[in-house]
């Protein structure tokens, strides 16, 4: 990685409220099939894999750094 990419810390004040419903419901995704996989065999539960549900969280932080112009801080106020 290199030191010019923020951080969880520093992106996450630059999300929207949009933004962070969508993380929300792809939380929700994964919690619904892990309690699916509880009561079915894996083999019968048609779900997205966790890695593509990870590449869809990491979509939602890339627009929201591309956003903002690279920054790592949201812009001073006033």
């Amino acid at each position: 990685m290199t030191a010019d990419l923020p951080t969880y810390t520093e992106t996450w004040p630059l999300l929207t409220s949009a933004d962070r419903r969508r993380l929300d419901e792809l939380d929700a995704a994964q919690r619904e099939i892990l309690e699916r996989l509880l009561a079915v065999p894996a083999d019968e539960v048609d779900a997205p894999l966790f890695a593509e549900l990870q590449v869809e969280r990491l979509r939602v932080y890339r627009t929201v750094v591309s956003h903002a112009g690279g920054r790592s801080s949201p812009p001073p106020a006033g």
